[in-house]
């Protein structure tokens, strides 16, 4: 090989790498979201009640395309986007179920809410089931959240009561202002929860 077709070669590995080097430079740094319960001033608890329960919140299902650890917002009414460099730090499925059981343990003071799987022997009188349908937003537009939801009596009985929740909130125009708006969605859904077990527990009593 000559001279100078050695020159040629070890200049252009050096622009490759001098290339690959920059592209390293100049990578975004992944930034990681998590949510959390609504604050008490944000959300009005019910009042005590004399009959304790214990409330499950047994599962929750998600769209394919939001079980995922990017975060997804919309850009069109049939477009979203997976942002690669802002992420959940955990299962958002996992996350939802975790906020929602610390939401209705605010929201009924005096009973007890686990979270699936719950402790052996644990005696559950209601279970929380959630469907959500959508939960997304817009930079710089409006985060909405859609869920059917269903709370079952003792040992899994029909359902005491059932309802659909269609809620939204301002995004802001960055990420952790939209993951704030999406943690505030998910404690006015519990509030909702929370207020249909409440009159089902007192419906119940009164029966009695």
């Amino acid at each position: 090989m000559t001279a100078p077709r050695v020159r040629r070669l070890l200049n252009a590995s050096a622009v490759v790498a001098g290339l690959l080097l920059a592209g390293c430079a100049t990578s975004p740094a992944t930034r990681f979201y998590v949510l959390t319960p609504a604050a008490v001033k944000d959300i009005e608890p019910s009042p005590a009640s004399a009959a304790a329960i214990t409330i499950g919140v047994r599962s929750v299902d998600l769209p394919d395309e939001l079980d995922r650890p990017q975060i997804v917002t919309r850009t069109g009414p049939n477009t979203v986007h997976f942002a690669e460099f802002d992420r959940w730090s955990a299962s958002l499925r996992d996350s939802v179920m975790r906020v929602i059981g610390a939401d209705l343990a605010m929201l009924l003071p005096g009973h007890q809410v686990a979270v699936f799987p719950w402790t052996s022997g644990t005696s559950v009188d209601r279970q929380v089931i959630v469907e959500i349908t959508r939960f997304d937003g817009a930079l710089g537009g409006q985060s909405v959240l859609q869920a059917r939801w269903t709370v079952l009596g003792r040992g899994g009985r029909p359902a005491a009561v059932s309802g659909q929740s269609t809620l939204s909130e301002p995004s802001g125009r960055d990420y952790p202002a939209l993951v704030a708006a999406q943690s505030r969605l998910l404690g006015a859904l519990s509030g909702e929860i929370a207020r249909a077990i409440r009159e089902s527990a007192q419906a119940e009593a009164t029966v009695r």
